[in-house]
């Protein structure tokens, strides 16, 4: 058999095994092989590191496609030298890229001003998230308690839910900010608690203070207990200087 249709039959094989990393890089490590005298035991040691790699970006591509970005947002982008309240933050907040704070159930809350960087910042948390191959859910406030309402009204509710409760990290942009009626802060109030009691971290913007939840939610009960269970275990981050009044990277960048 030529050289040329073993390599293609390899191909066959390696594809059919679900090894694309391999599949994609072998004519070249061959290539390099024969230029470089590398032995068969290195032959296949590049292979596996090129299938490892392959693998790895593929479930990061998975998971940022999962998570449902409105817009991807990376910390490299954020100016933290823009104002007091950002350099303030700044140390705290890059210390939960790397992730420790999801095993201990930790909530990361943004608090402040509209076009100060909450949504940024947070965007970029569940980014790099999804980076470290978490599950991640992103989903604005609004959006959350309408798609659960509708999958109440349709008897979905468990299978819609189990998204934003397993998830790793939750992220709910814009939490608390407009007023609920008793069925969505009933809503919110399963997801949040048993998010709690199973210690995944729930992440969230707001500009409102805790106290001032009992004007959006009907029960002053059900925010205090809500409220509670955000931030028994959390970090708080509170950006009060300077805003643009716009959302997105130039909030986050200038």
């Amino acid at each position: 058999m030529k050289k040329e249709d073993k390599l293609a039959l390899l191909l066959e094989k390696l594809t059919w095994l679900r090894l694309p990393g391999m599949a994609e890089t072998l004519s070249d490590i061959l290539t390099a092989a024969s230029n470089n005298n590398l032995t068969v035991l290195d032959v296949i040691d590049q292979l596996v590191d090129e299938e490892t790699q392959s693998r790895t970006r593929r479930a990061v591509e998975r998971r940022i496609t999962a998570a449902k970005f409105p817009e991807i947002n990376t910390v490299d982008g954020f100016n933290f030298n823009y104002d007091p309240s950002r350099k303030k933050l700044r140390s705290r907040y890059l210390a939960l890229h790397e992730m420790a704070f999801l095993e201990k159930g930790i909530n990361p809350i943004f608090l402040g001003k509209p076009g100060t960087g909450k949504t940024y910042l947070a965007r970029s948390l569940a980014y790099a998230a999804c980076q470290a191959r978490k599950r991640v859910a992103v989903v604005s406030a609004p959006k959350l308690l309408n798609e659960l309402h509708g999958a109440e009204l349709h008897g979905a509710f468990e299978r819609v839910a189990r998204r934003f409760v397993r998830a790793d990290l939750l992220m709910i942009d814009d939490f608390a900010v407009l007023a609920m009626d008793p069925a969505q802060a009933n809503l919110a109030f399963q997801v949040i608690s048993e998010r709690y009691d199973y210690r995944r971290s729930t992440m969230i913007t707001t500009n409102r203070p805790f106290k001032d939840w009992p004007k959006v939610f009907p029960d002053a009960l059900n925010a205090q207990v809500i409220a509670e269970r955000l931030t028994e275990r959390s970090e708080h981050f509170v950006l009060d200087g300077k805003g643009f009044g716009t959302r997105g990277g130039q909030e986050a960048k200038s």
